[in-house]
């Protein structure tokens, strides 16, 4: 596209939008919000030199998702920002042909800025900010718990789901990667509980189970091992949240009074804990730790969840729950899907 301005006595002279100089892109970008900006700076080459850089870009944002359609579909997201109380949303259009039988299928995971889709025997990637949708095999088991390793683009993306319950010590652990016909499908024993959730850390994905037993999973080889049956007293009978952080385990079972445990690999056992150290955690269908430090101080020893309409915080330090009214300010819908996701690459 071309601006034209004005010649004294020669005409018209046209310049190229693209050759806006940079002080001027500098002050139309920070008139946009975050989305807005990562599209701007993608338009072209020369407009990728503006420096604006969201704030606490280190944090997640929670994201609504909900699904509508008529003779389209749409995919539904509103991206809530940290310490300001407005959102962005989108509407991703689909034909129906495209999305291929998901329409209303569910969150099973989010990390790097994608989300793992689940329904019935269809799994995808699916990637809110780009509309970038990759396609897995079909998988003919159900199954409990799923994540991946790395981000879905890279050829060391490794999906893995597993299916575990209190009354079978079998367990079902499934394995793709993006671009594989089939999935591969091992049966091995395990602890004869549920899995409550699953990282992964390193070239091994953990799985934790009802009570704490923790299970490994080697990506390399195919191992599997119960790493622990060592569990100290009742951790918990009910949903707990697993967190991966610098190669550390860490597990929380969110009640009135959460508790929180480390895994000592020296011991091969959790221990309960009253510190998280300098971060922050993030629990969700897939949990997240943030360094808390800086200018994310504030965020230090906090454990932040989303329920009913409003995201709150339980203080370690305090052993209080509280109702966000900075960081995360805003209310949110019911009968949508809320998951932290990380933001956009810059």
């Amino acid at each position: 596209m071309m601006v034209n301005r004005q010649k004294h006595g020669t005409g018209t002279e046209f310049r190229a939008w693209s050759d806006l100089p940079v002080d001027i892109l500098n002050v139309i970008a920070e008139r946009l919000d975050v989305i807005d900006r990562i599209y701007f700076r993608v338009v072209c080459k020369n407009w990728r030199l503006t420096q604006i850089v969201p704030s606490h870009n280190n944090l997640p944002w929670l994201m609504e998702h909900s699904w509508a359609f008529d003779e389209n579909v749409f995919s539904l997201c509103s991206f809530h920002f940290p310490y300001v109380n407005r959102s962005h949303v989108t509407y991703n259009k689909f034909d129906r042909e495209e999305l291929d039988g998901l329409y209303d299928a569910v969150i099973c995971a989010s990390k790097y800025g994608w989300l793992l889709l689940q329904k019935s025997t269809l799994s995808v990637f699916y990637n809110p900010y780009t509309k970038s949708i990759i396609r897995l095999p079909d998988l003919d088991i159900s199954f409990n718990r799923s994540t991946f390793s790395s981000v879905p683009t890279s050829p060391d993306c490794v999906c893995f789901a597993i299916q575990s319950t209190k009354n079978d010590c079998k367990i079902l652990l499934s394995i793709c990667r993006p671009g594989d016909r089939k999935w591969s499908t091992l049966v091995l024993v395990g602890p004869k509980k549920a899995v409550e959730d699953v990282v992964y850390s390193n070239g091994t994905f953990f799985c934790v189970f009802t009570g704490g037993t923790l299970g490994a999973f080697c990506v390399a080889d195919h191992g599997w091992s119960l790493v622990t049956n060592i569990v100290p007293g009742v951790m918990f009978e009910s949903r707990a949240h697993m967190v991966e952080s610098n190669g550390q385990l860490w597990l929380v079972r969110p009640s009135q009074c959460f508790k929180v445990f480390k895994f000592d690999w020296s011991a091969k056992t959790w221990v309960k804990t009253n510190s998280l150290g300098c971060q922050a955690l993030f629990l969700g269908c897939t949990s997240f730790s943030v360094s808390a430090e800086g200018e994310t101080s504030g965020f230090a020893e906090r454990i932040y969840y989303h329920c009913v309409d409003y995201c709150y915080y339980y203080s370690v330090e305090t052993k209080q729950n509280y109702r966000c009214a900075t960081f995360y300010p805003w209310v949110t819908k019911r009968g949508t899907e809320r998951v932290w996701i990380q933001p956009p690459e810059k």
